[in-house]
């Protein structure tokens, strides 16, 4: 039987890759080149990093690290099944040692290879944070209540809830998803937001929650390369009614528990629950306040009505009985007198 031999090495092989044995074959192939030092750009402000030209927002130091490294190599182009560990291990503030090991298969042929590189870190304030403490923004978003003044709880929630939006549109890439500042004032409290897109994203989130409306109002800026730069103000109003308001809705007279796309209480007259659409609703107006209710003697209960000592004029007066009510005739009661007549609050 002949014998086989490597016409490179002369050495016996039964096998041969690209007409060499796999001694040879490897030894030509460089699965990975890394140069000995690598570059790194990122914020120190908010840890976003500099890559392909743009700034991608923060994630962890060292998957950045790892991943400029990544960046960085160069693969032999037959590379199949390639598993790579790359280990950074920080030298000082600006400076990591990171070791790369590499397994793939190049035509089969099993090859491991290991390398050993320096990572340097430029700390550079990103263009997000440059523009914020510049006091960059795009939009402002006027947040107050229809014919009243918004509560602390609903000014507290608004920003939670605006914070969350500007949070998520970060993470989906948004660099100018930020809100600038904000400025608590007696009527409400108004948002600067990084981008228009924004504006409305935070508008749209909140009325979700509180119902109500929101315009918008231009207002020309300037230009850059021929484009007319805008300033938008949007204007969202919260509902005129909150939880104690007592209203009158169409022919219904409801003790508010909730305002937000629906109404939501207790019809006074029968005691039974009230929920309904706000933008469904036709003549809207506010009676009085659970606050300003009153304690009155309940004269009689006749089943379907009741008599009500009117407490200024001291004349019985008839009404429905609602649901809710458990006193009995002799006991006071609590209500509420308005220009559509008395009512017994729950």
């Amino acid at each position: 039987m002949a014998t086989l031999f490597c016409p490179k090495c002369g050495n016996d092989s039964d096998v041969f890759y690209d007409n060499v044995c796999k001694q040879c074959f490897v030894g030509d192939k460089k699965l990975i080149e890394c140069p000995a030092v690598v570059y790194s750009k990122i914020c120190p402000t908010c840890g976003s990093v500099f890559k392909k030209g743009k700034w991608f927002s923060k994630q962890d130091e060292s998957e950045t690290i790892i991943e400029c490294v990544k960046d960085s190599l160069k693969l032999d182009y037959q590379v199949k099944n390639l598993i790579l560990t790359i280990s950074p291990k920080q030298l000082d503030y600006s400076r990591y040692s990171a070791h790369i090991e590499a397994k793939a298969e190049i035509k089969g042929v099993p090859i491991e290879a290991a390398a050993d590189a320096e990572v340097r870190i430029s700390w550079e304030t990103c263009d997000t944070c440059s523009r914020i403490s510049g006091g960059y923004f795009e939009g402002i978003v006027q947040i107050r209540a229809d014919k009243r003044l918004p509560t602390q709880e609903e000014l507290e929630k608004c920003n939670s809830i605006a914070g969350d939006v500007a949070v998520r549109a970060q993470e989906k890439g948004d660099r100018l998803g930020f809100i600038a500042k904000t400025e608590g004032l007696y009527e409400g409290v108004d948002l600067y937001v990084g981008s228009i897109k924004l504006g409305k994203q935070i508008c749209r989130a909140i009325i979700d929650v509180f119902g109500g409306k929101f315009s918008e109002s231009p207002k020309l800026v300037g230009q850059k390369n021929g484009e007319d730069l805008y300033r938008i103000t949007y204007a969202l109003r919260l509902p005129e009614f909150v939880r104690g308001d007592i209203i009158s809705v169409d022919d219904k007279v409801v003790e508010v528990q909730s305002c937000g796309k629906h109404v939501s209480g207790i019809d006074l007259e029968t005691g039974k629950r009230f929920m309904e659409n706000f933008n469904d609703l036709m003549e809207v107006r506010k009676l009085s306040r659970r606050e300003d209710a009153v304690s009155a003697v309940l004269v009689a209960d006749e089943g379907r009505t009741i008599q009500v000592m009117d407490p200024d004029t001291y004349e019985s007066v008839t009404i429905k009985r609602p649901e809710f009510l458990s006193a009995e005739a002799g006991n006071e009661i609590k209500i509420v007198k308005t220009a559509k007549g008395i009512y017994v609050v729950p």
